[in-house]
C-alpha cells in the first residue's frame, strides 16, 4: 500500500499555546499616564530609562514590587562624536539581552529617544548623505522581536512630535513645509505594526481621568477591546480584557 504523502511536509502547523502576556506600544503627551500604567504590570520590572523620568512616579510602585532601572545619559547634540553613541547603543543592546531573560516586564522609556539613540549610532549627526535605514530597521527589530520570542511582558513608551506636511506657496510656487497644527507618534516607524496591542494614552483634566483608548489589539479578546475607550485602568485589568481567561494572578 503506497504511503500517504503529507502535502505539508515543508511546512509546521499552528500549534501555539496562549501566553499570558502583552506586548505593547503606549502613545501619549507627557503627563498622560504612559509610566504609571507600565508600572503597574507585574514584576520584576526593568526600566530602560532615557530621559530619567521616573521621579514622582516610580515611588510608590517601589516599595510593593521589584523595579530596577537601566539609565542611559542621552543628550545628543551637533557635535556629539558618533563613537559615544554608538558605544552607548551596544551597551544599550547588551542590557536588553539580559533584561529579556530574567525579567517579566520590561519597559521602554521612552522608545523616542532610544530610537533616536540607535539612528544617531547608525548614522551620526543629521546630514543629507544616504542612509542605509533597510539595515538601521533590521537591527532594531531584532531586539523586539526577541521580547516577542521570549514570555515577557514589553512595552514601549511612545512621546509625541508635531505633524508637517508640504506645502506650496501659492504666490511664488516654492514647495516648502508647514505644521498642520496635529500631533503624531514620535518614534520608529514600524513599532505599531509590530507590537500586539497599541494604546494611546490622554488625560481628561475636566474628569482628572487617565484615559487608554485601544488602537490595535491581538489577543483571545483583543477584538472585543479594540476600539474601547478605558479610564483609569491597570495593566492587570487591561490583561484580562484582552485575555478573558486569564485571572488576577495571571498578572500579579
Amino acid at each position: 500500500m503506497a504511503k500517504a504523502v503529507d502535502k505539508f511536509a515543508r511546512f509546521v502547523k499552528a500549534d501555539q499555546d496562549v501566553k499570558n502576556r502583552l506586548i505593547w506600544a503606549s502613545v501619549g503627551a507627557p503627563g498622560s499616564g504612559k509610566t504609571h500604567f507600565a508600572l503597574t504590570a507585574p514584576a520584576p520590572i526593568v526600566v530602560f530609562s532615557m530621559d530619567r523620568g521616573l521621579e514622582g512616579v516610580v515611588e510608590p510602585f517601589q516599595k510593593k514590587k521589584d523595579i530596577y532601572v537601566a539609565e542611559y545619559d542621552w543628550s545628543p547634540t551637533e557635535d556629539l562624536d558618533q563613537q559615544v553613541a554608538i558605544d552607548l547603543r551596544d551597551k544599550f543592546i547588551e542590557d536588553f539581552e539580559d533584561a529579556v531573560q530574567n525579567a517579566r516586564t520590561v519597559i521602554w522609556d521612552k522608545e523616542t529617544d532610544i530610537w533616536e539613540m540607535f539612528r544617531y549610532a547608525e548614522f551620526g549627526a543629521p546630514n543629507d548623505s544616504p542612509r542605509n535605514y533597510p539595515a538601521l530597521n533590521q537591527r532594531y527589530r531584532r531586539l523586539i522581536n526577541m521580547a516577542k520570542a521570549s514570555d515577557i511582558n514589553f512595552g514601549c513608551l511612545q512621546g509625541m512630535k508635531a505633524e508637517w506636511a508640504s506645502k506650496v506657496n501659492k504666490k511664488t510656487g516654492a514647495q516648502g513645509a508647514a505644521a498642520t497644527g496635529a500631533m503624531i507618534r514620535a518614534g520608529f516607524g514600524e513599532l505599531e505594526g509590530l507590537v500586539h496591542v497599541d494604546l494611546f494614552h490622554r488625560y481628561d483634566k475636566a474628569e482628572k481621568d487617565y484615559i487608554i483608548e485601544v488602537g490595535k489589539s491581538r489577543g483571545p479578546g483583543g477584538f472585543e477591546v479594540q476600539g474601547e475607550t478605558l479610564s483609569n485602568v491597570t495593566f492587570a485589568e487591561l490583561a484580562q480584557m484582552v485575555f478573558p481567561d486569564s485571572t488576577d494572578e495571571d498578572w500579579e
